[in-house]
């Protein structure tokens, strides 16, 4: 992992910094939605029993992962654009995988063509499809 990328626990003081990471990522990922659906707020909506970890690239906060621990899934990864491709979502997946129980899932949207190849680099395989309000999915699995 590069030296500069350390991972913590949420904090209350991350609140703000990952509701602007967690609004960009999603404009700019999920191209082929009307992006005025999403808010700021939908950060919280969207979190709610979920353990969340805070990647820091020296002092900034630089991305985070979101992760239903009762079922080991992932439900959200998110890198600030400036900041991928520096090892970050990897040193978020290599956590998740140190720290929950095997099999870990995901969903990952279709259209998604970048995050898919991440994950399949990453030795995530797609196991099933599905559909949501966002358009088709991978359900897709790390043992």
């Amino acid at each position: 992992m590069n030296k500069n990328i350390t991972i913590r626990p949420f904090a209350e003081s991350d609140r703000e910094r990952l509701r602007e990471i967690y609004l960009l990522c999603r404009i700019q990922a999920f191209y082929w939605c009307d992006s005025t659906q999403f808010k700021l707020e939908d950060f919280e909506a969207h979190i709610i029993g979920e353990q969340i970890h805070v990647a820091m690239y020296g002092a900034v906060i630089a991305g985070f992962i979101s992760v239903w621990a009762i079922d080991s899934f992932i439900h959200h990864l998110y890198v600030e654009p400036a900041y991928r491709a520096g090892g970050i979502g990897k040193a978020l997946l290599a956590l998740a995988i140190s720290m929950y129980p095997k099999p870990l899932t995901l969903k990952c949207l279709v259209k998604n063509e970048l995050a898919i190849n991440f994950y399949k680099r990453q030795g995530w395989q797609v196991i099933e499809n599905g559909s949501d309000v966002l358009g088709d999915y991978y359900l897709m699995e790390y043992r």
